[in-house]
């Protein structure tokens, strides 16, 4: 059932992440539901537990993202060597991580010193296995206070709730859980953030397969609870420690109980390590770099896109040691200078390079080169967690400098954030970036006419026109905009909402992008406006050559709408 709770904003500092293009830190507050129109958070309470793979790979076989709020010590103990691989591997999936306190005491009964104990010791966790600092905290129940909301912000952390519960814990049957998801498709919501728990069986192997084909089928976006809401997902990235013998659940508080008596409470902040400040040997890995999850070994001819413009590859400048790392235009049917190979944990070009970090220094804004491939040099190791490219081993991540696609733009390494400038996509060829490319766009009532743009400029009218195979033609779909000419995307004029609004095209804006130019291929054959109810639509369904099309109301059986990628 839903649940509408009221989302209160507390007096605490922010965080401002000083870089542009990423998702800052918002102020603590009380989530209770997503702010992005057209996306779900599905997320997941108790765990970690034996089912979080399976709900992992069922998340990343379908491209959606999770959300995970895991104990310390409730259905199994985090320090468990398989509960600790299996966060990592959820972690390094690019699924988000969450603190839902250490024993699931409901945090109204207990005192200050109690919910700070609880809080404490899932930060130390953190810190320890994936070297994180949770910005999230699902108190137990869903119960809470002003005390507990108090501790909460001054810890940095937001309280995370929900508006509809599938009720999988509290008895529901799996029809009854469906019923549920089935229930926030007809109330025709725009967003959803829902609860589900790890812990059951049914959850893992029905309930999950189910709901994303449900909403992935309804045009909605499957994202973590830190994307629906445009906030990080963490306070901090640093470096994960290396495991010792202090990490056990022995001597803390059994599920549901709380510190006190025999058990002393811990109140400060645990130790978080920023950086390494050394290399470390290879038997002094952190738990993150030995338990990662990297591509498959020796994947060859990879072509590394910023994830806002498939139409541009990351590119060594010459075939010598120093040479920069920097964007080009993709190179049509391929080019050596963007062809990578990675080989478990390092990046390699030209056969014999290696992508490197300049000088192995840590600072931010240090910009990257290649230099000849020696395995046992930490400045070329690097591990996959979601669609970033992290350093191995330290808190840094291959950066889009000042999230810009222009040609000779020298990538950088820059504190982890998950932001867009450090998202990036890898493809077997050269400029398909994950989506349809090089297609023709063709309206469904006409297999000889195609979208077009005629002219290359910004503001140029984007038209129907016979096919001719030509590049005005020619449209890449990389699963956000639709690019023409290599950095040109469709936009609406304006970014105006109403119908009948012609398009035209635009520089593709880098980063997260201009939200005029996002777009949804739905399971129909439409182009949606993303996060609008706005379809493209082919202006008075004429197939007249210069027709300029428009946005309008999507809208079932207006066969103006459908389109076909040819």
């Amino acid at each position: 059932m839903g649940l509408s709770l009221v989302l209160s904003t507390l007096l605490a500092s922010s965080v401002v992440l000083g870089h542009p293009h990423v998702f800052p830190r918002a102020t603590p507050q009380v989530y209770d539901a997503c702010t992005k129109s057209n996306d779900i958070a599905l997320t997941f309470d108790d765990g970690p537990y034996i089912y979080l793979r399976t709900i992992v790979d069922k998340f990343t076989a379908a491209g959606a993202k999770a959300t995970f709020f895991f104990n310390g010590n409730n259905w199994d103990c985090i320090y468990n060597p398989d509960r600790m691989s299996d966060i990592q591997y959820a972690y390094n999936a690019g699924h988000m991580i969450g603190s839902h306190t250490w024993s699931h005491a409901d945090l109204t009964e207990l005192s200050t010193a109690q919910i700070q104990d609880g809080m404490y010791r899932m930060e130390e966790a953190f810190s320890r296995i994936l070297g994180i600092k949770p910005a999230f905290m699902r108190p137990p129940f869903g119960d809470y206070n002003s005390n507990v909301q108090s501790i909460a912000a001054a810890r940095g952390q937001s309280l995370a709730l929900w508006d509809w519960d599938t009720g999988d814990a509290d008895g529901n049957t799996t029809a009854q859980s469906e019923a549920l998801y089935q229930d926030v498709i007809n109330a025709k919501v725009k967003t959803a953030l829902i609860l589900e728990h790890e812990t059951e069986e049914s959850t893992a192997n029905t309930l999950v397969p189910y709901a994303i084909n449900l909403f992935q089928s309804k045009g909605y976006n499957l994202v973590t609870m830190a994307e629906c809401l445009g906030v990080a997902p963490y306070q901090a990235i640093g470096v994960a420690q290396q495991q010792s013998s202090s990490w056990t659940c022995d001597g803390t508080p059994d599920p549901g109980d709380a510190c006190g008596g025999s058990i002393a409470c811990e109140t400060g902040t645990p130790t978080f390590i920023s950086t390494t400040g050394t290399t470390p040997s290879s038997t002094s890995k952190s738990a993150s770099s030995t338990i990662s999850n990297p591509p498959p070994t020796g994947t060859p001819n990879q072509y590394i896109h910023p994830s806002a413009n498939a139409g541009k590859c990351l590119t060594a400048a010459s075939n010598t040691d120093g040479a920069v790392v920097e964007i080009e235009d993709c190179v049509s049917g391929g080019s050596t200078s963007q062809s990578w190979t990675v080989s478990g944990q390092a990046i390699q070009i030209f056969g014999d390079k290696c992508l490197d970090v300049t000088g192995g220094a840590t600072a931010d804004g240090t910009k990257m080169q290649i230099w000849t491939c020696n395995v046992p040099n930490s400045d070329q190791q690097w591990i996959f967690p979601g669609n970033t490219i992290q350093w191995n081993n330290h808190p840094s991540c291959l950066d889009l400098t000042g999230g810009s696609v222009t040609d000779g733009n020298v990538v950088q390494i820059w504190s982890c954030t998950g932001g867009p400038n450090q998202q990036w996509t890898r493809t077997t060829g050269p400029g398909s970036g994950g989506g349809s490319t090089g297609n023709t766009i063709r309206p469904g009532s006409g297999s000889s006419t195609c979208l077009a743009a005629p002219t290359n400029a910004n503001g140029a009218a984007v038209v129907v026109e016979p096919c001719d195979g030509s590049a005005s033609q020619s449209w890449t779909h990389n699963g956000a905009t639709l690019l023409v000419y290599g950095d040109m995307c469709l936009d609406v004029t304006g970014g105006s909402t109403t119908n009948g609004v012609k398009m035209q095209i635009w520089a593709c804006t880098p980063g997260q992008g201009d939200t005029a130019q996002h777009y949804t291929i739905t399971s129909d054959n439409r182009i949606q406006w993303t996060n609008e109810n706005e379809c493209l639509d082919l202006t008075d369904g004429s197939l007249a050559s210069g027709n300029q099309v428009q946005m309008w109301a999507c809208a079932a059986g207006n066969t103006n709408q459908v389109w076909n990628f040819v």
